[in-house]
C-alpha cells in the first residue's frame, strides 16, 4: 500500500485518487500525499479536500471506489 511522502500515513484509493486528480494524474506511489498534507499544500481544509472527493464521485470520475 502507498504511504503519504511527507507524513508516511498510509493512503487510502480515494486519497490516492484526489492527488492525481488535482495534482498529476501520472503521479507515482512515492509522490502521492495524504489528505492532510494536500491540504496543508492548497492551504484548505482537509473537509475541503473530502468535498472535493466526493464531488469527484458524484460526477463519475473513474479515479474514486
Amino acid at each position: 500500500m502507498a504511504s503519504c511522502r511527507k507524513c508516511q500515513r498510509e493512503l487510502s484509493l480515494n486519497e490516492r485518487a484526489i492527488y492525481k486528480r488535482l495534482i498529476n494524474r501520472l503521479a507515482t506511489e512515492e509522490e502521492l500525499l495524504c489528505k492532510h498534507c494536500l491540504a496543508g499544500y492548497f492551504g484548505v481544509s482537509v473537509k475541503t479536500i473530502e468535498d472535493k472527493i466526493e464531488h469527484f464521485r458524484s460526477i463519475g470520475c473513474t479515479l474514486f471506489s
